[in-house]
């Protein structure tokens, strides 16, 4: 392995990504086949069967596609609604040629309707939103790893370590997982490129938590993108070298598109325990091996492919012995949901009504406490316990 030296005025020898990667990358297999461990003990959550079908799929594309022929095989394990598999040869135009003509699209929202069926294709993207979107994870194996070309590269992730102010803890993670344990090393001040690549020598994965920020081609993805789900647009970069895992199990807040830019990582999904893990409002801590049960997908992302999966889904991601991964995970919908807007709009509504409308500065009748509440209810058979209005203010005159 070679190691080439900065040009930039610096004391120490960075490693660059072109040098670390170019002979693995070279001697990439065209394929894997990982194997499940067979279970001998029934572990935590539902064991699932999973059964094959094939069917056809007609995309009907937008100018900025070129359509695609294939089959399109789908996995549906028992315990969730569904997982969507499909694996075909997928051509498509390159990155900056959909963002060239984008750029002629007056309409914003044109603009991230059909960047997002570039994104998903050969999904259409009513039937992702109606069949798939909060409800199950859904895997694209495109078999074209020149696909997302152009989004972002170790080359790019490189120059920002030389040219910009890349601060530790800050904009830059770096983190271990080994022997079920989670470490992150953060020293203080900027993430020079000689101690950020020697970190990677070591083993450790590297999470840029904000790309956007030193990136114009990830930072317009974004914008466009946003428009399509109202929401605030978020992303992350994951590098990973061979044989390493740098996070340990658990679950996010945000709806997940995990993008294969380089090499590959061996996945697995997991369906969430329990209802009250379904679209959850924060995200998790990290969970063991023997609290998330079996996995629902399990299958390598090779450079090319797309991994959507809903918040509230345990993942977890591995690279294999013999190749890197570079991907980046693209959000959306954090703290985006009916209660959330309801927790903003219903005070500032209330307070607005009390000040404008003298129905609402009434006072309570003297007798509300003798029919309000749940010990009032008309309701038989109520088995959680809750706090009627009596008790309460049999509380309060205590205190």
């Amino acid at each position: 392995m070679t190691y080439k030296r900065s040009s930039a005025a610096m004391e120490k020898t960075h490693v660059s990504a072109f040098s670390m990667y170019k002979t693995v990358l070279e001697q990439i297999s065209p394929s894997i086949q990982v194997a499940k461990k067979k279970n001998k003990r029934k572990e935590n959550g539902v064991q699932h069967t999973v059964s094959n079908k094939k069917q056809k799929r007609k995309h009907a594309g937008a100018s900025v596609l070129t359509g695609a022929q294939g089959a399109v095989k789908m996995e549906k394990p028992v315990g969730v609604q569904s997982v969507e598999r499909i694996s075909r040869v997928v051509e498509g135009p390159a990155l900056d040629t959909v963002l060239s003509d984008l750029a002629k699209i007056h309409n914003s929202r044109t603009r991230a309707s059909k960047l997002f069926e570039w994104l998903i294709h050969p999904i259409p993207a009513n039937n992702f939103f109606r069949e798939t979107w909060e409800k199950k994870p859904t895997l694209i194996k495109r078999q074209n790893p020149e696909y997302y070309n152009g989004l972002f590269s170790t080359a790019d992730f490189d120059r920002i370590l030389r040219d910009d102010d890349v601060q530790f803890g800050v904009n830059l993670d770096v983190t271990s997982y080994t022997n079920g344990k989670r470490e992150t090393y953060n020293p203080p001040g900027r993430a020079l490129p000689f101690t950020v690549w020697n970190f990677y020598k070591r083993g450790c994965s590297l999470r840029m938590l904000n790309p956007q920020a030193f990136s114009a081609t990830v930072w317009n993805f974004l914008s466009i993108l946003q428009e399509q789900f109202n929401s605030m647009a978020g992303a992350n970069m994951y590098l990973t070298p061979p044989g390493t895992q740098g996070f340990a199990p658990h679950y996010d807040d945000i709806e997940a598109f995990v993008i294969q830019l380089e090499g590959k990582k061996h996945w697995k999904v997991y369906s969430p325990r329990s209802d009250d893990e379904v679209l959850p409002l924060v995200s998790s801590p990290n969970f063991s091996q023997s609290e998330i049960g079996k996995p629902v997908l399990d299958v390598v992302l090779e450079a090319g492919d797309l991994l959507y999966f809903p918040r509230g889904f345990i993942h977890q991601g591995n690279c294999l012995p013999d190749a890197h991964s570079l991907h980046v995970t693209v959000s959306f919908y954090q703290r985006n949901s009916w209660g959330d807007l309801l927790q903003k709009v219903v005070p500032a509504a209330l307070e607005m009504a009390m000040e404008e409308d003298v129905d609402f500065r009434t006072g309570l009748p003297r007798d509300y406490l003798t029919y309000m509440g749940v010990q009032n209810s008309d309701r038989v058979n109520e088995t959680s316990p809750r706090l009627s209005l009596g008790t309460l203010a049999q509380t309060l005159s205590q205190c």
